[in-house]
Formats: C-alpha cells, sequence, structure tokens
C-alpha cells in the first residue's frame, strides 16, 4: 500500500507514478504496473494534517516509484482582495519586483517582490488565514545558488480562497507563529533577516497558489504605508 502523511497544517496534492529504472530523469512509464488500485498515475489531495492511502500496490512487483507532492488544492479560486502592507514600517524599497532577473524568472517566484527592510523589523501578515508552514532552522545566506537557495526561513500562510502567502528570508528565532494557528491580518509573524539565496536583509512576498500540481505565482493587489501600490512585470 502507498500512504501520504500530510503534517502540513494546509492541504498537498500528489501524484505516485511508476518510473523506469533506466531513466535517471525518473520520466512516467505508464501501463507497467498490472493490478495496481487504482491504475498509475493516481492523484489524491490529502487535507491537512491527515494520512490517506492513495494506491494498492501488486505484493510480487518489482517496480520502482516517485511520488510529487505540491502543497495547495488544485481548486483554488483566487479571490480579488487587497494585502495588507506586510512590514512593521512606513519606508518602502522594492528591491526586485515581478519577474525581476536575480531570482523571479521561474514559475513559483514570477510575482513575488523583495521589500528591503532592516534586520529585526517585524513582519505581518498580508492577510488573514491559517499557518500552513514554517522554517526556522536556517542562519545566514548568501549569492551561492546551489548552496543558498534552499535555506531560506518562512512562513506560508494559507487563506480562505486557497491561495497561499509566502514570507521569506526571515530571521532565525524570529517567527512568532506555529503551523496550525490562525493569523488575522496585521498580526506579527517574524522578522525580518537575510537567510538563504539573498544579498541582503529583505522580504520576499509572493502569493501562490497550485495550478494542477503546478506551485505557481499569481499576481495581487497590495495597499502600501503611502496607499495603492502598483506592480509591473519586468520585460
Amino acid at each position: 500500500e502507498a500512504w501520504v502523511d500530510n503534517t502540513l497544517g494546509g492541504p498537498v496534492e500528489v501524484e505516485l507514478r511508476e518510473v523506469e529504472q533506466r531513466e535517471v530523469a525518473l520520466r512516467p512509464a505508464r501501463g507497467h504496473v498490472t493490478g495496481a488500485e487504482p491504475p498509475l498515475p493516481v492523484r489524491a489531495v490529502v487535507p491537512a494534517r491527515q494520512e490517506r492511502r492513495i494506491a494498492r500496490l501488486p505484493p510480487d512487483t518489482d517496480a520502482r516509484f516517485a511520488l510529487t507532492a505540491i502543497r495547495g488544492a488544485p481548486e483554488a479560486q483566487p479571490e480579488d482582495v487587497e494585502y495588507g502592507f506586510p512590514l512593521e514600517t512606513d519606508a518602502l524599497r522594492v528591491e526586485q519586483g515581478w519577474g525581476g532577473g536575480f531570482s523571479h524568472r521561474d514559475a513559483e517566484n514570477r510575482y513575488g517582490v523583495d521589500f528591503a527592510a532592516p534586520s529585526g523589523t517585524p513582519v505581518r501578515a498580508a492577510r488573514a488565514g491559517v499557518v500552513m508552514e514554517v522554517e526556522n532552522g536556517f542562519d545566514g545566506g548568501g549569492r551561492d545558488r546551489a548552496n543558498d537557495l534552499g535555506r531560506a526561513n518562512f512562513v506560508r500562510i494559507l487563506h480562505a480562497d486557497g491561495t497561499m502567502a509566502l514570507y521569506a528570508h526571515l530571521q532565525r528565532g524570529g517567527l512568532r507563529v506555529r503551523v496550525g494557528q490562525r493569523v488575522g491580518a496585521g498580526e506579527p509573524i517574524g522578522l525580518v533577516g537575510a537567510t538563504g539565496f539573498a544579498t541582503g536583509p529583505h522580504l520576499h512576498f509572493a502569493v501562490q497558489a497550485n495550478r494542477g500540481l503546478r506551485l505557481e505565482a499569481i499576481r495581487f493587489r497590495m495597499l502600501g504605508p503611502q496607499g495603492i501600490l502598483r506592480f509591473t512585470e519586468a520585460p
């Protein structure tokens, strides 16, 4: 049997598929496993903090399998809402906006914004939701993409419409929330830091949605300290 244990404070979409042993890239191979129930590949959504059996596999198979998991449910329907400013400061400086060439070219970060702020500046929830995931174990960062990219502390908040806000590069030891906690708009959730792939202290903010086993950033509206912020995508 194939089981998935979701420890996050929000749903995940998973896909179980068979892979060829000789294929280094783990490309899907269909139709080789007979007797699997349901037939592979199979997708399922596992709710927050639940475990679920997603398939029965024949006991005598020597096949290999790959499991893909994406945060969020694929049926998310983003609402047209105005996000609050996520920093406890009246200063506003954008280091990198939508489509920025340094690190905002991939689908997950294309519509992210990097707000520069001194280390230790309080970070606030831009919209109410449930804390889905946190990372607080990293210290330090830099420009080494291979080494630093996956070493950012962050908070991920799930909204009522299924979208998720990512607050990244937070200071180690500065988190103010825990997984499963409900937070209101404007509530403190952490402190600005420079962990992970970062040139200096800043907050990376993005709104993301699961687009069918693909995590993608989406456009958002935000009210800044002096009024409405207008973002345009870099060419």
